[in-house]
């Protein structure tokens, strides 16, 4: 067996190309390095009885030696990986099942036929560079390239990733020298295996875009700790879309990836007071900065595939109409570039890091800190109220007022979304359903103000734009009636969340 049965290992795929830089980074400059070149074979049963349970069996050749490995189901967060493994050297390629026989290998139903029904599910082959680090005293590192492939039924997809494992010390020293390494190299958190990603290879199934999962606090010990679970959900939806923009041309993966980080931001934001002071300093400007990039894409895809079409249409004149279109897809691709290039710039790459740094780091005691259900209900009563002062005046606000009042409806919409797990289910899920039609129909009345800025881009004709204005303003009137409806239906919703409690019985804020 391996000196430790557990493994503790963050994981980071580079940017295209960026694995020929790797060895003059600063943070392994003058430390000697080692090269050897990996082929592994990882098995499975047809049904994917070993993958249904999170385990991983894995046969691998390192020059003349053979190892054979188990890993168990993961705890991961961002690229941060750990697991309980078991590994043993074996004379040649053969398994032996017998060796495990204390794992959770010999606890699946039907383990003692396991052997018969085992077989080759996909394979790795690729060429490894290793430096040992020992950062400081009781710290020991290793820092591995590998550049090769994964292959599965006929399909081979490329590996260029790093990976920095603990061998002792704490977790904190691996992004230490993430951090270091991402100051010089383009390079994200990998939140999947070889494995998962030889997995999907094999599937050939498509690849979707991954909505948002709504992740229980109703056990969380107190609020920082809620934070930190709903900021690592948010960091896992972001995570699962972003191989989605850079390889395939569903817009739905930058819409995806877009909410994400929307989430991400607005519970920053919400549990604000309960977080230690600029805690998220070291990535929140990096995040909006993100965010905006993935806006303008976004709004593009939406004006080219959604807004225009029916507008072109409705102006009848098609000469104009394919030339307006055929501007509209180069901004379009523009913005999509800009996009695919943000997510793989160093300055990405190292927000990335540090965010899953900071949801990885062990949560701290709670001190003299409210009780969650009185920080939710009054963050749910402080947003509820200044939505009703915006409701108030609906009627006389303009549309820099409208999409102001949208920005809180948003916000309070994700604060319900993020606290709801600790108050009953039928009723917050209604106040999320009134709350997003007022969300839909505040968006509808600024889309057509984005919408025009967006024609006005593109050079059209007086005719057409004057056509545009026109067309533009009657959909933001129909937005703005249906907002004012919605207002009044949400403002209708009886509130779930506690009341405000007396004076002399309220606990002190966060």
């Amino acid at each position: 067996m391996s000196a430790s049965p557990q493994e503790t290992e963050l994981k980071l795929v580079l940017a295209p190309g960026e694995g020929a830089r790797v060895a003059a980074a600063p943070a392994l400059a003058g430390i000697e390095s080692r090269r050897s070149r990996f082929s592994a074979i990882y098995f499975d049963t047809p049904t994917r009885e070993l993958s249904r349970h999170g385990l991983g069996l894995r046969l691998r050749r390192e020059g003349r030696h053979w190892r054979v490995t188990l890993k168990a189901p993961s705890e991961s967060a961002g690229g941060l990986h750990q697991r309980p493994e078991w590994e043993y050297p074996v004379p040649g390629p053969e398994l032996d099942l017998a060796r495990f026989a204390d794992t959770p290998l010999a606890s699946l139903p039907g383990a003692a036929t396991l052997h018969e029904r085992l077989a080759p599910i996909l394979a790795t082959e690729f060429r490894r560079t290793r430096w040992e680090l020992a950062p400081q005293p009781g710290s020991r590192l290793e820092v591995a390239l590998d550049e090769g492939r994964i292959v599965a039924r006929g399909h081979a997809s490329p590996v260029e990733e790093v990976e920095i494992e603990v061998l002792e010390g704490p977790v904190s020293a691996a992004f230490d020298v993430a951090e270091s390494l991402a100051s010089a190299l383009a390079m994200r958190p990998e939140p999947a295996s070889k494995l998962a990603r030889g997995l999907r290879l094999a599937s050939a199934a498509r690849p979707k875009p991954v909505h948002a999962a709504h992740e229980s606090i109703a056990d969380a010990p107190d609020a920082r700790e809620a934070a930190r679970r709903i900021a690592a959900a948010c960091l896992a939806h972001a995570q699962a879309n972003e191989s989605g923009v850079l390889d395939a041309n569903d817009i739905e993966f930058v819409h995806q990836l877009r909410v994400a980080f929307r989430r991400l931001r607005s519970a920053l934001r919400l549990f604000r007071q309960a977080l230690h002071p600029g805690g998220d300093s070291a990535f929140a400007d990096d995040l909006a900065w993100a965010a905006a990039t993935l806006g303008r894409c976004r709004d593009w895809d939406v004006f080219v595939t959604e807004t225009l079409p029916p507008l072109v249409a409705a102006h009848g004149e098609p000469a104009a109409g394919r030339a307006i279109l055929a501007r509209a897809r180069a901004r379009q691709r523009e913005a999509r570039r800009a996009a695919r290039d943000a997510i793989t710039s160093p300055r990405y790459g190292l927000a990335m890091i540090r965010l899953a740094r900071w949801v990885s780091a062990p949560a701290e005691p709670p001190e003299g800190v409210e009780p969650l259900k009185d920080f939710a209900s009054r963050r749910l009563r402080k947003g509820a109220r200044r939505i009703a002062v915006q409701s108030a005046a609906f009627a006389t606000l303009d549309g820099a007022g409208r999409h102001r009042l949208r920005i809180l409806v948003k916000r309070q919409r994700y604060a319900v979304e993020f606290l709801g797990t600790l108050f009953r289910a039928q009723p917050v899920k209604r106040h999320v359903r009134a709350l997003a039609r007022v969300q839909d129909a505040l968006g509808l009345a600024n889309d057509c103000a984005n919408a025009l800025a967006h024609v006005r881009e593109l050079s059209p004709s007086p005719a057409f734009l004057e056509f545009a204005r026109g067309w533009f303003a009657a959909r933001e009137a129909a937005g703005v009636e249906a907002a004012g409806r919605a207002l009044a239906g949400a403002a209708d919703e009886r509130r779930f969340w506690r009341r405000k409690p007396a004076p002399a019985e309220a606990a002190p804020a966060a």
